[in-house]
């Protein structure tokens, strides 16, 4: 971890996703078992990825909650397995405290947690690792009372009154309002729209919308497999309006959008 943490704001990073399950809503069932999962994370390092976030479990709409052992039984092989291929920081997708634990301890490097903290014992995962990042995510059931930018800013700054208290540094911190969790279509596009009414002081941003049904809103693709271009353009978009790191499941489009933009943008 750099003196900035992992999530640095001098240029955009790309977290590749690498689902480890049968069951994800676009690509279940194609990295769960070891040599695939690795084959896929030599093509992400091959395109650059510079975070490589594994999942051991879909949190698709109505999906089926498999246990932390079970998690665990997924992903660990896998994190070592990467562990010893590359020394790019490695994410987990969990919200299970003792996944994040056991996956940290093989030699994960970042926490994200889809539940933003709302689980007993996640903060104190975060505690026993001081050098790991943190991912905090807003996923609560919308207050309609309140505008979505007014709830979310709300999440986010009890979450760092948590992370205060906690003596968590700044500097690990990084918030994803959580497109698609929760949301209205018309409000995930907001969110999309403009990242800046979305972030919390100065902390980093991050964006996952690859594959999600809001490409699909926008674009009329049925089939999440065929929504690269439109997640590749949206996270493009977003990156342009600042957010830090964008999360993909295409890792060569998303850096070639990325080098192309920034070559043309170039004064």
């Amino acid at each position: 971890m750099t003196e900035e943490g992992y999530f640095t704001k001098n240029a955009t990073q790309i977290m590749g996703i690498l689902n480890v399950t049968p069951d994800s809503f676009s690509d279940g069932g194609h990295f769960n078992e070891l040599d695939k999962a690795i084959a896929h994370c030599e093509e992400m390092l091959a395109a650059n990825v510079d975070i490589i976030d594994i999942g051991g479990q879909s949190t698709r709409p109505n999906y089926q909650e498999i246990s932390a052992k079970e998690e665990k039984e997924r992903i660990l092989p896998i994190v070592e397995a990467i562990r010893n291929r590359t020394d790019k920081p490695i994410s987990i997708d969990t919200y299970f405290p003792e996944v994040a634990d056991a996956a940290l301890a093989t030699g994960a490097n970042i926490i994200n947690d889809i539940k933003g903290l709302d689980t007993n014992g996640m903060i104190e995962v975060a505690q026993k690792y001081p050098d790991s990042g943190l991912v905090i995510m807003h996923s609560r059931k919308r207050r309609t009372e309140l505008s979505v930018v007014e709830d979310i800013q709300q999440f986010y700054q009890e979450k760092i009154e948590l992370c205060h208290k906690a003596r968590i540094a700044s500097t690990r911190i990084c918030f994803d309002p959580g497109i698609g969790f929760g949301k209205t279509q018309a409000e995930n596009i907001d969110i999309l729209k403009d990242p800046e009414a979305f972030r919390y002081i100065d902390y980093p941003l991050l964006y996952g919308v690859s594959r999600k049904r809001t490409i699909a809103t926008l674009t009329n693709e049925s089939d999440p497999l065929a929504r690269d271009f439109g997640s590749i353009t949206a996270s493009l978009f977003a990156a342009n309006k600042g957010v830090e790191i964008v999360r993909v499941h295409q890792v060569k489009g998303m850096r070639d959008a990325l080098n192309v933009w920034e070559s043309l943008n170039h004064k």
